[in-house]
């Protein structure tokens, strides 16, 4: 069931009259109890009147501090200028499906459904720029690392804190077909047979249309949805390399090889494949050679063999780990990285 539909006010302008109204109540309530407190005439032999003036400072010093820590730097702070791509969906608008099934749904109301249903629990919805680095933010621009301004327009900020499913802020971008989402949505190992994402197929259709727009506004300008102007899918990428990329995380090798040419434990996989490789052999002798194919292969299944100049030998063999297909994954994501 959906929770109901609230625009929360950003600015104390935007405020309904009953805050206000309840403002100056708690406001007058707590001058009048300081007033009492401080000034009211209390026999003067009780050992109380000293204690009800010094809990009326007591509140006079945290309204004070409230004041001067809190509220005032929060009504003179600047506001965030929104990005371009910032998220900015309002209650009742609606997108039609830019992959042309026909579906239309409402992108505010697929958060509220996306934050009801525990979506968060598994997805994030920012781009760190070491998620860049690593690969988890596959397909996703150096330029595209979230900012402040990404954020100002949403009605909560439940960015989410754990990823045991991927990053969802351009999945809009990468996916802009609301028929797919909502058959993913639906069944999720249709598409991923080992995925540990459950089903949402309680969900009525028209929560799931509506968590389908929410997904396809990610990571595309609102402006350019309204005006209907459908976003380029991201070319078909050859699924040996997302398998790659795959093993490349569950496999650890990020904890020892960079993908963006950074230094760290081993050599960088960017620019590696085609290129001349400085190696040392076991007895001590060095060899120049260029980092084909067999050289990969044989560099993930005996790392001692070849040890790359200026590193260590500690990587251990993956020599019966991995199948003939994950080891052309891994050789296909490497080339990929140009």
């Amino acid at each position: 069931m959906m929770p109901h539909q609230h625009q929360p006010w950003q600015a104390p302008g935007e405020a309904s009259a009953l805050y206000w109204v309840l403002v100056v109540l708690v406001g007058a309530g707590l001058l009048a109890f300081m007033l009492w407190a401080l000034y009211a005439k209390l026999h003067p032999r009780r050992w109380t009147t000293l204690g009800y003036h010094a809990l009326g400072a007591l509140v006079v010093i945290m309204t004070v501090f409230t004041l001067v820590l809190y509220i005032i730097p929060a009504n003179q702070a600047q506001q965030i200028p929104p990005t371009a791509r910032a998220w900015d969906w309002k209650p009742g608008e609606t997108i039609k499906d830019p992959g042309g099934s026909g579906l239309e749904g409402e992108p505010y109301r697929g958060y509220l459904v996306y934050l009801a249903n525990g979506c968060t629990y598994c997805h994030t919805l920012y781009l760190r720029p070491e998620d860049i680095k690593t690969g988890w933010a596959e397909g996703a621009k150096p330029d595209e690392v979230s900012q402040m301004g990404d954020f100002v327009h949403y009605p909560f900020t439940m960015l989410g804190t754990q990823r045991d499913g991927p990053d969802l802020s351009i999945i809009g971008r990468k996916i802009p077909d609301m028929k797919y989402h909502v058959d993913h949505l639906v069944d999720p190992r249709k598409f991923k047979p080992k995925s540990v994402m459950p089903t949402y197929r309680y969900l009525s259709e028209r929560d799931l249309r509506d968590l389908a727009a929410f997904l396809v506004s990610l990571g595309n300008e609102p402006q350019k949805l309204r005006a209907g102007i459908a976003p380029t899918p991201q070319p078909t990428e050859d699924p040996r390399v997302a398998k790659g990329r795959e093993l490349y995380r569950s496999a650890g090798c990020v904890a020892c090889h960079s993908v963006d040419g950074s230094p760290n434990v081993g050599p960088t996989w960017k620019g590696l494949f085609g290129h001349e490789v400085e190696i040392v052999l076991p007895d001590g002798s060095a060899q120049t050679l260029v980092a084909d194919e067999e050289y990969l292969r044989e560099s993930i299944l005996q790392p001692a063999a070849k040890i790359v100049k200026d590193f260590q030998n500690v990587m251990p063999s993956y020599e019966g780990r991995f199948t003939d297909e994950e080891l052309q994954a891994f050789i296909e994501y490497i080339k990929s990285l140009r």
